[in-house]
């Protein structure tokens, strides 16, 4: 479901940039499944233990019925909880202007936390993102970096994450051995018993962690990922954009 989700709006950040706020998007050609499936709803349970899964699966439910500003703010939760599909489509939106204000040194700053894992599709749109920067924008762009990375990066968020997993794992684990169960709405029911269930938690993890402990740097006017442009150079710009 994650992967389609986030092709899925994607797709709709790029392709209806230009629709009106009050407007329910179309889906593009050939996501029309995939966002109605969306729109039934996310797994409810699943906050407990990947609340990046979570709340990205919740933006794109809310951004296809139409309200932004919801979608939006999920994203974000999804981002503080180390979603790097949720960084790069906030990254998209703000490049964009897709239903905020344009703000592209923002949006490059989004891209680069959704780099750090390496991913060449997030890597290459965040280096063509930069490329089209001006001098002063680049500037602007590593100030919004350093101020989000304390929160967004995956340093911080990371491990934040995966403390909140092994939390609801282990509850999970203790749940089974006593004969109970956890619940997680949304999941076919072949899904629920403990140990299938705990299998496909844990290959749900390893997918959402996948790349973890890469890294991007950010310079001088200079926000390249490791080894891909330029070697980065050693004074960050410190501040914030006003």
């Amino acid at each position: 479901m994650k992967g389609s989700a986030a092709v899925a709006v994607v797709a709709a950040s790029v392709a209806l940039a230009a629709c009106h706020r009050a407007d329910r998007p179309t889906p593009p050609p050939g996501q029309e499944v995939t966002v109605a499936h969306i729109l039934q709803g996310c797994p409810g349970g699943l906050e407990r233990l990947l609340p990046g899964e979570y709340y990205f699966c919740e933006g794109a439910s809310n951004y296809w019925a139409g309200s932004y500003g919801l979608a939006r703010t999920n994203l974000v939760d999804a981002a503080r909880w180390a979603d790097k599909d949720a960084q790069f489509v906030l990254g998209l939106f703000y490049f964009n202007g897709d239903h905020v204000p344009q703000d592209r040194p923002q949006g490059v700053a989004w891209l680069a936390l959704a780099a750090e894992r390496h991913r060449p599709d997030i890597e290459a749109t965040f280096v063509e993102a930069y490329r089209m920067l001006t001098p002063a924008e680049k500037k602007q762009a590593d100030a919004w970096w350093m101020q989000m990375k304390p929160l967004y990066s995956d340093a911080i968020a990371a491990p934040r994450a995966e403390k909140r997993f092994d939390r609801g794992y282990r509850e999970l684990q203790s749940a089974s051995l006593f004969g109970g169960m956890m619940w997680i709405s949304g999941l076919s029911p072949d899904l629920v018993q403990g140990s299938t269930l705990q299998r496909w938690l844990k290959t749900r993890r390893d997918k959402f962690f996948e790349g973890y402990e890469t890294h991007v740097w950010v310079g001088d006017a200079t926000l390249v990922p490791l080894g891909s442009v330029a070697p980065p150079k050693d004074a960050p710009v410190d501040g914030a954009p006003k």
